[in-house]
């Protein structure tokens, strides 16, 4: 549904969509702005809206309502919102694991999609409020120049969830909405400005209202309300949500009335960076740029206009204010760094975090081009502390930003050594954006170091044009089968091999029962194999909730037939504790290697696995024997292995996100794996054929390789695989040994002996 269509679809109907009594009980009234034409709501008479293209930002240097700095803005407003029946609730994470089709958070509704806006899952709090930091690339080049933008910024969700009956709608919503503007942050309500809008996403829509205040956006009241058909038409949700998001930079902001919002969000590491680099800029000068900056929107005006509007400004005024913009963009990316990476996404070349490397590279950038001082550790700790009662729990991912921003200038720096003999192939061309970004992408050559060499303007949206969606894509489903869901008996009978069943499908490439206690392969684990009847079971495929038993003569099969189906359960017994030593694994890296790991692919079958983890390099014989201790230790101490199942929202609170080392789990049900109290994921693997860490038997590295950017693979076996790999290993080294004629343990300095001999040999023949 278009966006346009449908706002004035709902102005035409406004008084159905926006004339609420809560606007009448304070005294707003209907209005129309004569330089864009949208409709507003007002208490005094005014002819512009509230948006800064109409009315110009007129808060900075003229401050409005009670100054707090940045946490204490978000405590005092959360303090208004429990005390008037809302649940304060944790932030979810910046990395959207609970989620198939993001990969970063980008809103606080992002919390509660699919399952509670569906209404298949009761929400954990309603209603609440909840400080949810998100994580967007769509105005990288707007950050450090508008005063507003930025990768990261707070987002006060404020959500209700009215299922089958509306308690909390419109007129609730947008009365504490301007109760705590007004009481809290001591707004005149003469102040506050409401816009029409409308909201449309995923498939539903419904009227928004946005509120200003001297030309800057507080926040936007989503009243999701509809649901689109496929024949055109739409009827009313099910559950209507309230959306309420304001930003809680701009309600700091415009309460202090800085030239930029970057001042007040970043208060500590911004005075660091500037007192340490020694910058001093005219007062008169930053409040003149800040007042024209919010218009500054590279996705909005063109080149052209954006030098006109910077036209009054000396070349030397220019270069003053572009050193502070770089700091207010390596405030903004180092603080989006230091939480995605906590959360386990790390820069690499594919998929989110290409994003964080354009971030990672444009700090870079700026440090050198401006010979900025930058030590990182101290920064990060500021920022620490400057979100103190806030975002306490990303401290402990100090250690790993620290190490990865380390690799990556190392990186940055290692291409820049390059960059020349990338440049020369380029030199006798006419340059296309798309050389531009080779050159840089793939190259390394810096964007200053390209325009100087070519004499070129390059677009000065160019980091917009790099970016790379937040959105995952989605797997589309290879085969979609017509039958009912198999009955899946392996949850229930763990241990049981043998079983009765009906034929209720003949495919080409196997058969379809009614109820099996065959595993399907998923989440890394391998199918079973077995028979039904006489005939051999090769592997075992699911296909949304239908299973098919793989076999190499389907056609014997009919429809209605009763088999007897028997599973190679020795089989399965060791790609169980293969799959259960993975779980502990994955928890022992994040232990050993940092924070900053997660699990990012595994296969487990019943004579080796591997386990794939974000790390940023690869892990040395040291650290892999460390790890591999850790894990015979769990193993050793005979944790008990508990599998059960949970409702979705108690499994979030009770054990946090890490439960989704495998990814999204659909469902309001979820089935959580737990040995012991050490770990904790959410899985659908046989692990309750086991019942403690000891029927594992040992577990064995066998090495370790990285796989992409930023992936580390540990190939591993265990118990009687484990044993035959020692096996065959020592017999290789005995051999070796005998055909040195040396000791077993003497073998490693007898070969360099001969290594070295023949070195000599090879030098004296060289010579002569």
């Amino acid at each position: 549904m278009d966006k346009k269509e449908l706002l004035i679809k709902f102005q035409n109907e406004w008084q159905r969509h926006y004339d609420l009594e809560v606007f009448r009980r304070h005294g707003f009234q209907r209005r129309k702005c004569k330089k864009c034409g949208r409709s507003f709501w007002s208490i005094e008479e005014r002819d512009v809206c509230g948006d800064p293209a109409c009315t110009g930002y007129s808060f900075i240097g003229n401050p409005i309502g009670k100054r707090r700095d940045y946490v204490d803005t978000w405590k005092a407003i959360e303090k208004y919102f429990v005390d008037n029946g809302h649940t304060s609730i944790k932030p979810f994470p910046t990395v959207a694991r609970w989620r198939d089709d993001l990969y970063f958070t980008v809103a606080s509704i992002n919390d509660f999609q699919p399952y509670v806006v569906n209404g298949e899952l009761e929400p954990i709090a309603n209603p609440l409020i909840v400080p949810q930091p998100c994580i967007r690339f769509n105005d990288i080049d707007n950050v450090g120049v508008t005063g507003r933008h930025y990768t990261n910024f707070v987002m006060i969700g404020q959500h209700a969830f009215n299922k089958d009956r509306l308690f909390y709608w419109k007129d609730e919503a947008l009365e504490h909405d301007i109760r705590y503007l007004t009481e809290v942050l001591r707004i005149p309500k003469e102040e506050i400005v409401f816009h029409e809008d409308v909201w449309v996403g995923g498939g539903n829509f419904g009227p928004s209202i946005e509120y200003f205040v001297r030309g800057l956006e507080l926040g936007n009241c989503v009243f999701m309300q509809y649901e689109e058909l496929p024949d055109g038409s739409y009827r009313e949700l099910r559950t209507k949500v309230i959306d309420m998001g304001a930003g809680l930079s701009r309600l700091a902001w415009i309460t202090n009335g800085n030239p930029m919002s970057y001042e007040i969000v970043f208060r500590a590491p911004y005075e660091y960076l500037v007192t340490i680099n020694n910058i001093r800029i005219d007062q008169e000068l930053y409040l003149k740029y800040a007042k024209i900056a919010g218009g500054l929107n590279v996705d909005e005006i063109s080149y052209d206009e954006y030098r006109r509007m910077l036209s009054d400004f000396s070349d030397e005024d220019l270069r003053q204010i572009d050193r502070l913009k770089a700091i207010f963009a390596i405030l903004d990316h180092s603080s989006t760094l230091l939480m995605t990476i906590r959360d386990g996404m790390l820069p690499s070349n594919s998929g989110g975090g290409y994003n964080l490397r354009i971030i990672t590279r444009r700090m870079f950038e700026f440090i050198d081009k401006y010979q900025l001082d930058v030590d990182f550790y101290k920064l990060l700790e500021l920022h620490m502390d400057n979100w103190s009662g806030l975002f306490d729990y990303y401290r402990d991912g100090i250690e790993s930003t620290i190490k990865i921003i380390d690799k990556e200038r190392a990186r940055y720096e290692n291409n820049k050594k390059n960059v020349r003999k990338a440049l020369d192939r380029y030199r006798d061309k006419e340059l296309k954006m798309d050389d531009i970004i080779v050159l840089y992408e793939s190259e390394g050559v810096p964007i200053d170091m390209i325009e100087k060499e070519f004499n070129i303007r390059i677009d000065y949206n160019f980091y917009n044009n790099l970016k790379r969606d937040t959105k995952k894509r989605k797997e589309v489903s290879e085969r979609v089968l017509d039958y009912p869901a198999t009955e899946r008996l392996y949850y229930y009978r763990p241990r049981d091999s043998e079983f009765e069943a009906m034929v209720i499908g003949v495919e080409s490439d196997g058969i379809v029962l009614d109820r099996t206690l065959f595993y399907p392969e998923g989440g890394g684990q391998v199918g079973d194999t077995g028979y039904i009847d006489d005939e051999r079971v090769v592997d075992t495929k699911k296909y949304g909730n239908v299973i098919v038993h793989v076999v190499q003569n389907p056609s014997r099969f009919r429809v209605g037939q009763r088999v007897i189906g028997r599973v190679d359960l020795d089989r399965r017994y060791l790609i169980t504790k293969h799959h259960t030593a993975a779980h502990i694994l994955t928890q022992v890296a994040y232990e050993i290697l940092g924070v900053h790991v997660w699990q990012a692919g595994a296969y487990k079958s019943y004579d080796k696995a591997h386990m794939d983890i974000t790390h940023y390099e690869r892990i040395d014989l040291d650290t892999l024997i460390k790890i591999e201790r850790k894990v015979n230790d769990i193993i050793f101490s005979g944790l008990p292995v508990v599998v059960e199942e949970m409702d979705r929202n108690l499994a979030e609170h009770k054990y946090g996100f890490r439960i989704y080392q495998g990814g999204a789990v659909p469902g309001k049900r979820l089935r959580v794996v737990r040995v012991g109290d050490y770990d904790v994921q959410v899985c659908g693997g046989t692990h309750n054929m086991l019942n403690s860490t000891q029927e594992i038997g040992f577990f064995k590295i066998i090495k370790s390789k990285s796989i992409s950017d930023g992936i580390q693979r540990i190939e591993f076996k265990v118990e009687r695989a484990a044993l035959e790999y020692l096996q065959e290993l020592e017999l290789t080294l005995r051999k070796d040994a005998e055909q040195l004629n040396t000791d077993l343990w003497d073998l490693g300095k007898t070969a360099l002996k001969f290594f070295n001999r023949w070195k000599e040999e090879k030098k004296k023949r060289n010579v002569s």
